[in-house]
């Protein structure tokens, strides 16, 4: 059994959302859980990072900074198919 790759999430302070976003990131979780393992943005050996802002300040930008580690930037709802794409291409690949 391969290793699942593991994914930093790191959420805005929620001031203002847009959306549900840990809905939406559990969504994610859902779909993908066989290939991923999801976990607090300040845990250690994480391979990626998904930045979940709940609007388009994109405040989890600035409160992290993933030097050197692959990350996605959400801002909204609309994100979510291209958060899998990302996600689904980088683990068929075997960039990682």
């Amino acid at each position: 059994m391969a290793t699942k790759k593991r994914i930093a999430v790191k959420y805005c302070g929620g001031c203002n959302p847009s959306y549900e976003r840990v809905e939406m990131i559990q969504r994610v979780q859902s779909q993908l859980r066989d290939r991923f393992l999801f976990l607090p943005h300040d845990e250690s050996d994480i391979e990626l990072m998904v930045l979940v802002n709940g609007c388009h300040r994109a405040c989890a930008n600035q409160e992290v900074n993933p030097t050197g580690i692959l990350h996605y930037s959400v801002t909204g709802e609309n994100d979510f198919e291209n958060l899998m794409d990302w996600l689904t291409s980088l683990d068929q690949k075997g960039d990682l």
